[in-house]
């Protein structure tokens, strides 16, 4: 089934009810099993220390007993739930193959801030490790999808600041700079970004395309980066589901596949994908999906549950990228 076939999906698909408390007791269960090393040592070394402690000053060994089975079993169960929370931050690839069932296609390192805007170290600083591994990322993406390369890829994060927009640009310039004509897109609506690292007005783009006020071609415009375009958002509108759940976004898409398609890919920036339907609307209609994950920020259970979110909605999500890795 392709992007085209899928059709619109209703929002109400990925609203979430409340955790019933047989859903508590069955994550009480797996921090357990998960973290039962842990609880086992932390209880025995707090009930031995408890027993003879307790026996030496008041010999009483059933009660002592008593007391100090409790005392290991809480102190058990604290330090299975203090390691499970520190353990609960993706902190290196290795987390993340444990979390994700698909492959990881690029790692982009963290640089420092006197480095220059990260986002053009692709263009800017085509020798940097950044810039090195965005052509990895760009080879890997091509490796994974020779069967069928995708004309559209969708560039999404579980939540805000992960590097995200960074990723798109940095990787829109990679297939750029070995002379694909790419179309970046900046399709989040509620907090858009792409015109500002670009340096450019926003006073039209995506949304009035959406909204059938202008055609996608009069919107786009030139970039300092030779053949990468730009489709900025536009203004911020209150109503960006009802925009991407039109047609006109399908139409954009279907342009790729004309014999005429004035672009030979198109990225897009898409908005996080927990708390919103926007990425999911978007990733149901796109070819691929690249999930960004950001190295000793991004959670563990956020990032499974926007993983499931997206399977949910059918997305075809190729791979993840690990951002800011040190």
């Amino acid at each position: 089934m392709n992007a085209h076939e899928k059709g619109f999906i209703h929002v109400s698909t990925f609203d979430t009810g409340g955790t019933s408390l047989r859903e508590e007791f069955r994550k009480l269960r797996i921090v357990v099993k998960r973290r039962e090393k842990t609880l086992l040592s932390m209880y025995l070394t707090v009930f031995l220390a408890a027993l003879f402690t307790t026996e030496a000053l008041s010999p009483d060994l059933f009660k002592n007993f008593i007391l100090s089975f409790i005392l290991g079993l809480c102190a058990g169960m604290i330090a299975a739930f203090v390691r499970e929370g520190t353990d609960a931050i993706i902190k290196n690839p290795d987390m993340l193959a444990r979390v994700l069932p698909i492959p990881l296609l690029g790692v982009a390192p963290a640089i420092p801030k006197k480095a220059g805007n990260y986002a053009f170290q692709s263009a800017e600083r085509p020798d940097s490790n950044v810039a090195e591994a965005f052509r990895s990322l760009r080879n890997n993406l091509l490796v994974v999808t020779q069967q069928q390369r995708p004309k559209v890829i969708n560039v999404t994060s579980t939540d805000a600041s992960e590097g995200k927009s960074s990723t798109s640009i940095n990787l829109a310039t990679a297939f750029a700079k070995a002379g694909t004509r790419v179309l970046l897109i900046d399709a989040d609506l509620r907090r858009p970004t792409l015109h500002k690292h670009f340096k450019l007005d926003n006073t039209k783009g995506l949304g009035n395309y959406l909204a059938g006020l202008d055609d996608f071609k009069t919107l786009i415009r030139p970039t300092k980066i030779t053949n990468l375009q730009l489709l900025s958002s536009g203004p911020i509108t209150p109503h960006p589901v009802e925009l991407l759940s039109s047609e006109r976004l399908t139409q954009l898409i279907a342009t790729t596949e004309q014999q005429d398609a004035p672009f030979d890919l198109i990225i897009i920036d898409s908005p996080p994908v927990m708390g919103m339907a926007d990425a999911l609307l978007i990733g149901n209609r796109v070819h691929a999906t690249l999930l960004v994950v950001a190295c000793n920020e991004t959670r563990r259970r956020p990032l499974h549950a926007a993983f499931e979110r997206l399977k949910q909605a059918r997305t075809n999500m190729v791979g993840v990228v690990l951002t800011k890795v040190r």
